[in-house]
């Protein structure tokens, strides 16, 4: 809260893939137990760090979780 009435609302851009195969199956990781939202499902994917754009941020979190490069084309 600020001067005790207004909000502070902070946004953080992120990214995630929907990556399929030609059989229609999509893949998605569980987050750790241990870990906030623990054993929920979700993309690939994370945070925009600054300076760089939504394609490389992709690109990057793919190589970090998943270990594969993505083309950003």
């Amino acid at each position: 809260m600020i001067d005790g009435d207004t909000e502070l609302t902070m946004l953080l851009p992120v990214v995630a893939v929907a990556l399929t195969d030609p059989q229609g199956r999509v893949l998605m990781a569980r987050r750790p137990a241990h870990s906030a939202h623990g054993g929920l499902w979700e993309f690939p994917g994370g945070k925009i760090e600054p300076g760089e754009s939504p394609e490389a941020a992709l690109v990057r979190e793919a190589r970090e979780e998943l270990a594969i490069t993505l083309d950003p084309a």
